[in-house]
């Protein structure tokens, strides 16, 4: 999937505000911050794995390319044809077509449970992964949301 110009933009500024020396590259250990600042908070486990997958010659420092393509991959990991119905939803309820946007956390709740009257416990399952607590679920989270596994079987439960 091609990244449109908004993506490539919002990218560059991102990764120009942590270029303090003005060399095209970021420091490994601003990664986290880069990719929170274009939508895509990770956690740190999840951060240290990506430097290793692109800082290959342990250099420290990451060129804007290779950010570019993390951000691709992350972006769009997984989105294949079995996703569209999760980008139905997510439109369905007030993102994007093209994943950007975001749900908001209260409306969410209310369809849950006043439409849907499902039990489970939204509040904390929203509050799990809207990560940056902004009150709204970005498309990463709201995928993260969809395949959370609520229903916790019990052994104990079955004869």
């Amino acid at each position: 999937m091609n990244l449109s110009e908004e993506d490539i933009e919002q990218c560059q500024r991102a990764f120009n505000d942590l270029d303090d020396r003005g060399e095209g590259e970021i420091m490994v250990d601003d990664l986290e911050i880069a990719l929170e600042m274009v939508g895509l908070k990770q956690k740190p486990h999840k951060v240290h794995k990506l430097i290793s997958e692109i800082d290959d010659g342990n250099r420290g420092r990451i060129k804007f390319k290779e950010f570019l393509s993390l951000f691709a991959k992350l972006k769009y990991a997984g989105l294949q044809d079995d996703d569209q119905d999760m980008i139905d939803a997510f439109v369905a309820m007030g993102g994007n077509e093209d994943t950007s946007g975001n749900v908001d956390a209260e409306k969410l709740i209310r369809i849950i449970k006043n439409e849907f009257e499902l039990t489970i416990d939204i509040e904390g399952l929203i509050k799990e992964v809207d990560t940056d607590g902004s009150g709204v679920i970005e498309f990463g989270e709201f995928k993260e949301l969809l395949k959370t596994n609520y229903l916790q079987e019990d052994e104990n439960d079955y004869p």
